[in-house]
C-alpha cells in the first residue's frame, strides 16, 4: 500500500475521532453560519472596495438547539434605526446583482452606507464576539469559514475595520464539516451541481439526502435579500442552513449520510490494502499470531493421532 493511501485512512481516522468527540461534548459544541452583502460588482461597474460587510450571524447549540441571532436589522430594531435602515436599503431595487457574489449597494453614496450601516453592523459584532468570549473553549461547527474571503478571520477583520477588538477562536476549536467530508468519504462523495442545478456540495448533499431546506438561499440569494429589505428571509436562510449543518453532522456520525462516494473514495484503500493496514495494527498482528499458533497445535495434533491410531 503506497505512503498516501495509509496517510488517507489514518487521516479518517482522526477526523472520525474527532467528529465523535465533538458529538460526545455536544452541550459546549455550537453550529455557526453566517450571511454577508456581496462579493463582487456586476459587470460594467468598479468592483466592490473594501472588505465584504456582515449582515447575520447564526449560532446554534448541538445538543439543546438553542439558537443565537446576531443581524444589522436585529441592531437597527434594539437600537430605534430601523426607519433609518428602510429608508437606504430598499429604495434601491436596481442597485444589485444576481452574480457570484450577490448584491451590492450601487446607488448609495458610500458615506451614506457607512453613517447609517456602520454603527448597527458594529452593534451585532460587538454581540457575537461577547458571545464568542464567553465560549472559546467550545467547538464550533461551521461549513467553508476559512479565510479572509469568508470566514473567522473575515467576521474577526470586519471588527477591527469597525474599531472593535475580536476575540480570537482557536483553531483546534474549528470544525470545518466541508473540508471533513472529503476526508471521511473523499473528494467525488457530492458534485458541486446540485441535481436540480444549485451551486455548491450543500446543495447537493442536502439533496441526496433530501433535507429540508425550505427557507435555505444561495449566497447570491442571501446579499439580494438584503439590499431588498427582506431582513426576515436572509435571517430565516441563515437559520435554516445553521439546521442543515446540524442534521448532516448527525448523519456523518450516525454514519447514515448519502454520498456518491464508493468503497475506494469512501475509505481510500483497496480491499487488497487492508492486509497492510491489519499488519500496523498490533492487536490485529496479535490475533493473527495467536490464530497460526492454534492451527499448527491442531495440524500437530491431527498428525500425532493419525501415527498413534
Amino acid at each position: 500500500m503506497s505512503t498516501s493511501e495509509l496517510s488517507r485512512v489514518k487521516e479518517r481516522s482522526k477526523s472520525r475521532k474527532k467528529l465523535n468527540e465533538i458529538y460526545e461534548d455536544a452541550i459546549n459544541s455550537y453550529l455557526i453560519h453566517y450571511s454577508c452583502e456581496s462579493f463582487y460588482a456586476p459587470p460594467g461597474h468598479a468592483p466592490v472596495g473594501g472588505s465584504t460587510r456582515v449582515t447575520c450571524i447564526v449560532v446554534r447549540n448541538l445538543k439543546s438547539a438553542q439558537t443565537k441571532t446576531w443581524s444589522i436589522h436585529k441592531s437597527a430594531e434594539l437600537l430605534g434605526q430601523l426607519a433609518a435602515l428602510n429608508e437606504i436599503v430598499p429604495s434601491f431595487p436596481q442597485g444589485y446583482s444576481h452574480g457570484p457574489g450577490g448584491a451590492t449597494h450601487l446607488n448609495v453614496a458610500p458615506s451614506v452606507l457607512a453613517a447609517t450601516l456602520d454603527p448597527l453592523e458594529l452593534d451585532m459584532l460587538e454581540g457575537y464576539f461577547a458571545f464568542l468570549s464567553r465560549n472559546t473553549d467550545s467547538n464550533f461547527i461551521h461549513w467553508n469559514m476559512r479565510d479572509d474571503n469568508y470566514g473567522f478571520s473575515a467576521l474577526e477583520h470586519r471588527y477591527r475595520v469597525l474599531g472593535g477588538q475580536p476575540t480570537i477562536l482557536p483553531d483546534s476549536r474549528k470544525f470545518d464539516l466541508a473540508r471533513e467530508l472529503v476526508t471521511i468519504y473523499g473528494k467525488r462523495y457530492a458534485s458541486h451541481t446540485s441535481e436540480s442545478g444549485r451551486k455548491g456540495r450543500l446543495m447537493s448533499v442536502i439533496e441526496m439526502n433530501k433535507i429540508s431546506d425550505a427557507d435555505a438561499l444561495q449566497g447570491a440569494e442571501e446579499a439580494d435579500a438584503f439590499v431588498k429589505g427582506e431582513y426576515r428571509r436572509l435571517q430565516q436562510s441563515t437559520w435554516r442552513k445553521v439546521d442543515v449543518l446540524a442534521n448532516i453532522f448527525d448523519r456523518v456520525h450516525e454514519k447514515s449520510l448519502k454520498t456518491r462516494a464508493g468503497f475506494i473514495d469512501k475509505y481510500g484503500i483497496h480491499p487488497i490494502a487492508l492486509v497492510e493496514v491489519a499488519r500496523n495494527n498490533p492487536i490485529v498482528t496479535g490475533l493473527i499470531f495467536v490464530g497460526a499458533v492454534g492451527a499448527a497445535v491442531m495440524n500437530y495434533g491431527k498428525v500425532w493421532l493419525g501415527l498413534t491410531g
